[in-house]
C-alpha cells in the first residue's frame, strides 16, 4: 500500500513565554518528525516551519508591526547527491512499515504575541512539515500541527503574586440584604470548574429570596480598530452561567422567606482555551477582560421583585501559571551513597541503618519560594 504518514512530535504541547514582551527571554522548541512509509519513496527535500496560520483577513493585524511569523528549518536535502534524491526503502512485507526520524529545534522570541482567537481575528501558530518527492502522482506531502503560545507572569513578580489573591466580593442593598462571594483566588484555569461560595444575608425582616445566579462573561476590545465615533471595537459574550431557584418543592412555593443567612457553593464550567474562552490579556492590540457576576432576586415587603447584582473581575489563565506558585524539590540523582550501602559487609546489612547514620541526599541545587498574598 502506498502512503506517507507524518507525525510531528514536539517535546512540549505548547510554548510558554514567562514575563512581559519586554522582559521575557527566548524559549527553545524541540521535537522530532517521524515518517512511516508503506512503499519505497524517492525523497528530495524535507522542511519544517514554525509559522502563523490562517489568512491575512483572519489574523489580528497591527499598525506598528506585522503578525506574520515564518521560521523554516531544513531537515533533509538531497540536492548535493548525483540524482538530487535518495530512495527510502520500505519493508512493505513486514509487520511494521519503515520509519525515518528527524529532530528539529526552533528558538521562539520572547516578544512574540501569544495565541488568541476572537471575532476580530486570531493569532495562531503551527508546525508544518513539507516533504518533496519525485516520480509520478503526488510529489509534495505536508502535515501540520497547531501549537499554542502562552504567556504567563514571571515567577516572583507582583503580577504573579496577584494571581493568588483571594476573591472577596461584598455589597449590601439599602441596608436590607448583603451579598457576598468568596473564592480562594481571583484566577482560574481553563478547562476546569470555577467554584465560589455565595452568601445571602438578610439585614431586615419581611423579605423573600427567589433565585441566585452566577455568571462569567468575557469582553474583547480591539484597540487598533475603531468605529466612526473613534471608540475601539468590542465584543461581549457570556461564557458560562448558572441560576439556582430558591423554593420549597413540598409546598410548591417559588420563594422562601429570607429570615436567615443562605449560603451555597455554585460552580461554573470553564471551557478550553481558544475554543470557548480566551485567556485574560492586555496587549497593545487587544485586551480581554473577564467578569464574575452574582445575581439575586429579592421580593420586598410590598411584593415587588428587586434584581440585585454585584460583579468583580477575575482572570482566566493557563494551568501552568497557577502551578508555578509551588516549588518542587529537584530529583535525587546521586547514587554514590547507594553504592556504599550495597558494598557494606553482611554484618552491617543485618542491622537496619538509622536516620543519623545515613548520608544526606545530594541535590543539584537548592531553591526556596515565599509567596505573599495581601487581602
Amino acid at each position: 500500500m502506498f502512503y506517507v504518514r507524518t507525525s510531528i512530535l514536539p517535546d512540549s504541547s505548547c510554548v510558554v513565554l514567562r514575563g512581559t514582551p519586554s522582559e521575557a527571554s527566548s524559549q527553545t522548541l524541540t521535537g522530532r518528525v517521524l515518517f512511516r512509509l508503506g512503499h519505497s519513496l524517492k525523497v528530495k527535500r524535507i522542511t519544517i516551519a514554525f509559522q502563523t496560520t490562517g489568512s491575512s483577513k483572519q489574523q489580528l493585524q497591527s499598525r506598528t508591526a506585522s503578525s506574520q511569523v515564518q521560521m523554516e528549518q531544513v531537515l533533509f536535502d538531497a540536492s548535493s547527491l548525483p540524482n538530487s534524491y535518495t530512495v527510502w526503502k520500505s519493508n512493505c512485507y513486514g509487520r511494521d512499515s519503515s520509519r525515518y526520524e528527524f529532530p528539529f529545534t526552533f528558538v521562539i522570541a520572547g516578544h512574540m504575541h501569544e495565541s488568541v482567537n476572537t471575532s476580530f481575528g486570531n493569532v495562531c501558530y503551527e508546525l508544518k512539515v513539507n516533504i518533496q518527492t519525485c516520480g509520478f502522482g503526488i510529489n509534495t506531502w505536508s502535515e501540520s500541527l497547531r501549537l499554542p503560545v502562552f504567556r504567563i507572569p514571571k515567577e516572583g513578580t507582583p503580577h504573579a503574586l496577584r494571581l493568588t489573591d483571594p476573591l472577596r466580593m461584598q455589597a449590601d442593598w439599602l441596608g436590607a440584604v448583603e451579598l457576598q462571594v468568596l473564592r480562594d483566588t481571583v484566577s482560574v484555569a481553563d478547562n476546569s470548574k470555577m467554584r465560589a461560595l455565595v452568601v445571602i444575608r438578610p439585614l431586615q425582616k419581611g423579605l423573600q429570596l427567589t433565585d441566585v445566579g452566577l455568571r462569567l462573561s468575557e469582553t474583547v476590545c480591539h484597540k487598533t480598530a475603531t468605529d466612526r465615533f473613534g471608540d475601539p471595537h468590542s465584543h461581549h459574550k457570556v461564557i458560562s452561567e448558572r441560576l439556582k431557584a430558591i423554593g420549597d418543592s413540598i409546598t410548591g412555593l417559588s420563594s422562601l422567606p429570607l429570615s436567615q443567612e443562605h449560603s451555597m457553593t455554585l460552580s461554573l464550567p470553564i471551557p478550553k482555551a481558544f475554543s470557548g474562552v480566551q485567556y485574560t490579556m492586555d496587549t497593545p492590540r487587544i485586551s480581554i477582560v473577564h467578569e464574575l457576576v452574582l445575581t439575586a432576586t429579592v421580593i420586598g415587603r410590598d411584593q415587588t421583585p428587586h434584581y440585585l447584582r454585584i460583579s468583580s473581575h477575575v482572570r482566566i489563565v493557563p494551568k501552568l501559571a497557577l502551578e508555578d506558585n509551588f516549588t518542587e524539590l529537584p530529583p535525587y540523582y546521586s547514587a554514590s551513597f547507594d553504592r556504599l550501602l550495597l558494598g557494606s559487609s553482611e554484618e552491617q546489612l543485618d542491622q537496619p541503618p538509622s536516620f543519623s547514620s545515613l548520608p544526606p541526599p545530594s541535590y543539584g541545587f537548592a531553591a526556596s519560594t515565599c509567596n505573599i498574598s495581601l487581602a
